[in-house]
């Protein structure tokens, strides 16, 4: 990747600028989108093709990192059929490219998703991706990296709205939105703090409810002894039962069916271990539950078309509160995929790529 940088004072970023590689680019653009989309496969992955679309993520995405309100750093990826110059015209014959912004869920990193990025980029998107704060590649905000830690998810929400101000809207005012499991909670609140900010939204097993291993009344306890406690130490504390990063066995795994996707996902926290995290700190939990409550109450105003990926076997999130509040929002569609576990995007062929398509048919359908 060439380290030529960009630097207003607010956004720092790296990419491919040599003029004859960018031409180059423009007509395999142009000619992908007149082709229909063929999503990478498992096969591939077995023959080695991972480490390819590794070197062409390398080669293509621009990365920096940006600056919040608060001084907290959040790592960025934008991958587009242009020059890196914000605002340019070089892709004006390619009107049929759309911008799309990933909201990706707890405990991921942009590094996790560069098949996706790859195969959407394809299909005909111009992908932009940041690592929400405390997690990922982006600045932590507990003294101990591995908590998977908030104080208010509206930081989260924040922190989506400024990337979409500071760097999206030089490309693009309105873009399409996919979000996955805790980023659904994220994007669906930035969409009722501005409702005209995206034009589509797509929910891939939407966090809407959570799941919690005890009965509720317990639960209850636990988080407000759990609160105190951690009040009382001055320092934010694991829920009960959770912990430091440790890998779970694939045939132990509640994320996906791919054993291919699913090593790629584990050596990309070995390669970049600073994207390792843990469990979720009784903060976390708390602000999670306000988060969603007020989601629920104003669900009905999330006006603009949406599609829900529900993945039938999840075993991370609740998939009836999903349902319930999914069917508030006027414009949405439900779709149940059938026998998926939590990570669609990542799932084996049979059940991604009927999902890849569904979901780039409603963004590309006017």
């Amino acid at each position: 990747m060439n380290d030529e940088l960009v630097n207003d004072g607010i956004i720092n970023y790296s990419g491919n600028n040599n003029q004859d590689e960018l031409q180059a680019e423009l007509k395999e653009c142009a000619l992908r989108q007149c082709s229909q989309p063929q999503w990478h496969s498992e096969t591939q992955l077995q023959q080695g093709h991972g480490a390819q679309i590794d070197d062409w993520f390398e080669h293509h995405a621009q990365t920096g990192m940006l600056s919040m309100a608060d001084g907290v750093e959040c790592a960025f990826a934008i991958v587009l059929c242009q020059t890196a110059t914000p605002n340019s015209a070089s892709c004006t014959a390619l009107k049929k490219r759309q911008t799309l912004v990933i909201s990706s869920g707890r405990v991921e990193s942009y590094v996790k998703y560069k098949e996706v990025i790859f195969d959407l980029y394809h299909a005909g998107f111009d992908i932009f991706i940041m690592d929400h704060r405390g997690q990922g590649l982006s600045q932590r905000s507990s003294p101990n990296p591995m908590h998977g830690y908030i104080d208010d998810f509206q930081q989260y929400v924040d922190d989506l709205l400024c990337f979409v101000d500071e760097v999206v809207y030089q490309y693009c005012a309105q873009p399409l939105l996919l979000c996955h499991s805790m980023g659904s909670t994220i994007g669906a609140l930035a969409i009722l703090q501005r409702p005209q900010q995206f034009s589509k939204v797509v929910f891939s097993a939407p966090m809407f409810g959570l799941r919690v291993p005890l009965p509720i009344w317990l639960a209850h306890i636990v988080m407000k002894l759990g609160l105190l406690t951690s009040q009382l130490l001055g320092r934010p504390m694991y829920f009960i039962g959770q912990g430091d990063y440790a890998p779970v066995a694939f045939s132990q795994n509640r994320l996906m069916q791919s054993s291919l996707r699913y090593a790629r996902f584990r050596e990309s926290q070995q390669q970049y271990p600073e994207t390792q995290l843990g469990g979720v700190t009784y903060q976390w939990i708390a602000a999670a539950n306000i988060a969603l409550a007020r989601l629920h109450a104003q669900a009905v105003q999330l006006t603009l078309p949406v599609l829900c990926l529900s993945a039938q076997d999840d075993g991370v999130v609740d998939n009836q509160l999903q349902q319930t509040l999914v069917k508030q929002m006027p414009c949405a569609k439900w779709e149940v995929v059938a026998d998926a576990r939590h990570e669609i995007l990542f799932e084996k062929d049979a059940i991604r790529n009927p999902a890849l398509t569904t979901l780039v048919r409603f963004l590309q359908d006017k």
